[in-house]
């Protein structure tokens, strides 16, 4: 499996550093949110905004919390899966002729696990609900998820081709059986009520999480990442 992923991965990125116009292109597509999760994210809004049911905030909610759920199983088989060092990190692969592109620092997310790719999870996972919502859409969302989130991260070596496609089932699936689970009644009067009494902080919660889907859950990232900082030196000095 290892060789097979590695050859597909040569095959790929064996075109870094043969036109700087291509490689300038698809380095703007991997740093830029807007393409990578902002066209997904409007395009579930589109659907919510058009699905005019008493259904859509439960439609949302599902899509919200699958979404989370799919992020979280993504980054604990990070954290607690055996290490895969990223393909750029990866002698074996220097060795038969792996490019490092010049604009990638050869020291980026050195010590993060390659498997699964979190940015695949939740760019399927986001596709999904597109999909179950509108099939023609969803198609679209789909290939969009494989092309602008899988395709750069393998070409740069970011990932292995398996990462990104372990990361499309995860999404896949989460956000699938999230749609699928069986909810009663009462909740989704619940969740109807919500989102037509307190109208106003369902917009509010609903756009702080799908901008957080849009960058990846950057900024909550950030904030955990300070706190867990802020905790561990709080505890050195008791």
């Amino acid at each position: 499996m290892q060789a097979l992923d590695s050859a597909a991965l040569l095959s790929l990125n064996r075109w870094v550093g043969t036109s700087w116009t291509f490689d300038y292109l698809l380095l703007t597509v991997l740093e830029s949110s807007l393409l990578k999760g902002g066209v997904l994210v409007a395009l579930l809004w589109w659907l919510w905004e058009r699905d005019a049911s008493d259904r859509s905030p439960l439609l949302v909610a599902r899509t919200l919390a699958g979404t989370l759920v799919a992020v979280a199983l993504a980054r604990g088989m990070q954290n607690f899966l055996p290490m895969r060092p990223r393909p750029l990190h990866d002698a074996a692969l220097a060795g038969r002729g792996f490019r490092l592109a010049e604009d990638i620092p050869a020291t980026i997310l050195e010590g993060w696990s390659s498997f699964p790719s979190d940015h695949a999870v939740l760019a399927f996972a986001m596709a999904t609900a597109v999909f179950l919502a509108h099939r023609g859409l969803g198609a679209f969302a789909l290939f969009w998820a494989l092309v602008v989130n899988g395709l750069p991260r393998v070409y740069f070596g970011l990932h292995y081709p398996s990462d990104i496609l372990g990361g499309a089932a995860i999404g896949i699936a989460v956000m699938a059986l999230v749609h699928g689970l069986r909810v009663s009644g009462g909740v989704e009067r619940a969740v109807r009520r919500f989102a037509t009494e307190r109208r106003g902080l369902y917009y509010a919660v609903l756009f702080l999480v799908t901008n957080q889907m849009a960058t990846v859950f950057e900024g909550a990232r950030d904030l955990a990442e300070a706190g867990a900082t802020v905790a561990k030196l709080m505890l050195q000095r008791l």
